[in-house]
């Protein structure tokens, strides 16, 4: 029983080696599952950080804390100020007990009339 107990304790010091070498280097996921969602960006409240992304039929809101990604063209690091309404965007986001929650935002370059 012994000799069982120990190679469990040596199996499960390996996996737990595996996974945090694996995840090295590597942002943190946000707690909860990773949606993504595509639209055209419809309105933006800079101030209060929320935006509004339409997708044909169904529009959702999003909330864009400060320490979320933005990625714009030609831009290291993109701000808020930078998203356009009418660009096309895509989305990365958490449901966090009903808010939805961008950690990620992209714009794919398309512009609505």
């Amino acid at each position: 029983m012994k000799r069982s107990w120990g190679l469990t304790a040596a199996m499960t010091g390996i996996i737990a080696a595996v996974v945090a070498f694996s995840t090295f280097g590597q942002d943190p996921v946000p707690s909860g599952k990773l949606f993504i969602y595509s639209g055209v960006l419809r309105s933006m409240d800079r101030q209060a950080r929320t935006i509004i992304v339409d997708a044909s039929a169904v529009s959702q809101k999003f909330t864009v804390p400060t320490d979320a990604e933005i990625i714009v063209k030609d831009k290291p690091k993109g701000e808020l100020s930078d998203l356009m309404v009418g660009d096309g965007v895509q989305v990365k986001y958490t449901d966090d007990d009903g808010t939805l929650v961008a950690h990620q935002i992209s714009i794919l370059g398309l512009k609505s009339p």
